[in-house]
């Protein structure tokens, strides 16, 4: 279903450029689209231009945190529609449950698992 894959588009916020590429090749090499940020700014700036249908968003993010990015996103009706992935490296159990109660849709913990990375995303597109 690579044609499906590219219909959506996944906004990946993460200020690593080891995980941002890791990341990146992950999904394009399952035809998803990918756009990239690398700060909080620059993601709330993407979000004027582009509707994705995913966001992975790193929550340890210089400047604007991910937490706040996250919480501007959510107080715009506009972008009500869009999933929100918490992408982190706090895999503690509280963490997780935090973050998951704050209303994200789901938890990516990094390091990558690569073999299960994009199915992950695909269920929380609902691509079979």
């Amino acid at each position: 279903m690579p044609a499906q894959n590219q219909e959506k588009i996944i906004l990946v916020v993460e200020d690593n450029e080891r995980n941002m590429k890791l990341a990146a090749d992950l999904l394009e090499l399952d035809q998803f689209r990918v756009l990239k940020a690398f700060d909080g700014e620059t993601a709330l700036e993407t979000l004027k231009t582009q509707r994705p249908d995913l966001i992975l968003l790193d929550i340890g993010l210089p400047g604007i945190s991910g937490d706040e990015v996250y919480r501007q996103i959510r107080a715009n009706p506009d972008l009500g529609s869009i999933k929100i992935v918490a992408f982190t490296a706090s895999v503690m159990r509280h963490e997780k449950e935090k973050m998951l109660q704050a209303g994200f849709d789901a938890f990516i913990a990094k390091p990558i698992d690569t073999t299960n990375f994009t199915h992950e995303i695909k269920v929380l597109l609902n691509i079979q």
